[in-house]
Formats: C-alpha cells, sequence, structure tokens
C-alpha cells in the first residue's frame, strides 16, 4: 500500500508542478493546447498538489484513515472518463490520453484493490 500512495503523490505531484509552471513549454510537445485563462489551470493543479500531498501523508500512516481514499478513487476515475470523453469526442491527443488519463486510471485500480482489501481485513 505504502509503495501504491507514494508512486500516487509522485504522480500527482509531479502532474501538480507540469501543469503550476510548465505547462506551456510542455503542451506542445504532446499536442495540448494550454487554456488561455489561468483559472482552470491554476485550480487544476492545486488540486492535483493536495491530493499529492494527501497520498503522501496517507503512505506515513499505514493502519491510519483512509477515507480520503475513496475520494481520490472517485476523481481518479472521473480523470479517466473525461480524458477519454476528450479523446474520443474533442480531438485529445492521444499521448494525453496515456499519460493524464491512463495514469490516473492506474492509480484509480490500485486505490480501489488497497480498499477493498482494506475492507475485507
Amino acid at each position: 500500500m505504502k509503495v501504491v500512495l507514494l508512486g500516487a503523490a509522485a504522480y500527482n505531484i509531479g502532474g501538480a508542478l507540469l501543469i503550476l509552471f510548465l505547462l506551456e513549454r510542455v503542451a506542445p510537445l504532446v499536442g495540448f493546447a494550454p487554456l488561455g485563462n489561468a483559472l482552470f489551470r491554476l485550480f487544476v493543479g492545486g488540486t492535483a498538489l493536495t491530493f499529492g500531498i494527501a497520498y503522501a501523508d496517507l503512505s506515513r500512516r499505514p493502519g491510519g484513515d483512509l477515507r480520503l481514499l475513496y475520494y481520490g478513487t472517485a476523481l481518479k476515475y472521473w480523470a479517466f472518463l473525461v480524458s477519454l470523453y476528450c479523446f474520443l469526442f474533442e480531438g485529445l491527443s492521444s499521448q494525453v490520453l496515456l499519460l493524464f488519463g491512463c495514469g490516473n486510471l492506474l492509480f484509480a485500480v490500485l486505490f480501489t484493490w488497497i480498499l477493498a482489501h482494506r475492507r475485507r481485513a
């Protein structure tokens, strides 16, 4: 569980820093058009950073309360569904679908496994 949470923390914090500080430079490399208004970029980056810090914190408390992980799991499934929709109907690049959508799906599935395993224990 700790490895998954630390991996998710690194994924979220890395993604947040990219969104907050490097999006304009990285976006053209993956075929993504950054939003003109900073509001959504800053909100998404801040949300990713907040959850990344939360995952890192949860990793330090192996027997701790994992209720936050339910919300993180739902948000990760949502990120995958939104990116899949945008790939199918809005022209989102396959690189962004893979890096953002499938990356979030991977952690959503791992979180689901942790929560299901934890419930049985």
